[in-house]
Parts: C-alpha cells; structure tokens; sequence
C-alpha cells in the first residue's frame, strides 16, 4: 500500500468520477523501470473493465522495459484552468488527474487482443469505426514504417487513486499579471 495523499480534500475516490476521468484524458503516461532506468512514454488508451488497454510496436524500448519489468505506473491528466493570484507563489490550475498502479501484460490471445484494441479504436474513432476491426487484422497488421507487428497490452491495476482541484472562476477584480 502506498502513502495516502498529503492532500485528503483533493482526493478522489467515488471509482466512477476516476473512470469518467479516464474516459475524457487523450493522452496517459505509462511509466516503467529496468535495472533503476525510468522511462515514460505518453501513449493512446483505453479504460475498459477495469484495465487500462494501450498498443505499441512490439519491439523497441517501451516493450523492452515492460517484458523486463512488468510493473508499471499510469497517469493521465485532465488541466482545467490557470487560476491567478495576486502574489506570483499563489498562483495554481485547477485539474483533475489519476494515478494507477498495476501489472501490464502483453496480450497474446487474438480475441483478447482483439477486444483490447477495438477499445482503444472506439474510444478515439468512434465504435462505428471499431467495429470494422477484425482479429486477422490485428493479427497481420504491421507498421508502415517499422514493419513490426502491433502489440496490444492490459495493465491489470492493483491501486487507482485520484486528485482534482477545481474552484470558482476568480472575479474579475483579482489582480493578474497577465493584464
């Protein structure tokens, strides 16, 4: 178990408020570790069943970490709002953001693969799109550029926290040095 956050009043904890935000981010940060060298890659997700869906190549440094350590750490992040101050040290943004530790595993299974892609495919293309997604395509797709196969991979997640500041709009007699 890790440490509770500082933070108890920004604390997220109602799951379907931290699933709406994973559903809204376009973009996570999936960070790995492998013989004490962090990496973070930003990546194209989905949430899905409780599991975070991602693909990539399937060779390259990202893999090469994740086959090496399968212990990964997910963070995305919805920035909402820079909200001004009258000292440069108050300054803030309000945000809603969530953190979640798991175990990725590369997919291996065509249906499974299959499913956890058809996620991702929804969630930025729509399901009409997703739907035209069939196993024997993810089964020979091959990047265009690296000609390397498609890997589809779950991060199955052991703890989710979330975090959110959001505040009223300031009025407009605050000061602010953007004036």
């Amino acid at each position: 178990m890790l440490t509770p956050p500082l933070r108890t009043d920004r604390a997220v904890e109602d799951p379907k408020v931290i699933e709406e935000i994973l559903n809204r981010a376009p973009v996570g940060h999936l960070g790995l570790c492998w013989k004490n060298q962090p990496y973070v890659v930003p990546l194209l997700f989905a949430f899905k069943d409780g599991n975070i869906y991602l693909h990539s190549s399937d060779s390259g440094m990202m893999m090469q970490f994740l086959r090496n350590n399968p212990s990964v750490c997910f963070e995305v992040e919805e920035f909402l709002d820079v909200v001004p101050a009258a000292l440069p040290c108050k300054w803030s943004n309000t945000y809603r953001s969530v953190i979640a530790f798991g175990t990725a595993h590369v997919l291996t299974d065509p249906d499974e693969k299959t499913a956890g892609l058809h996620s991702i495919v929804a969630k930025y293309a729509g399901d009409e799109v997703a739907r035209t997604l069939t196993k024997d395509m993810v089964e020979e797709y091959r990047s265009m550029l690296l000609h390397r196969r498609t890997a589809v991979f779950k991060i199955r997640i052991d703890q989710i926290t979330g975090k959110r500041f959001e505040t009223e709009k300031p009025d407009a007699s605050t000061p602010s040095s953007r004036e």
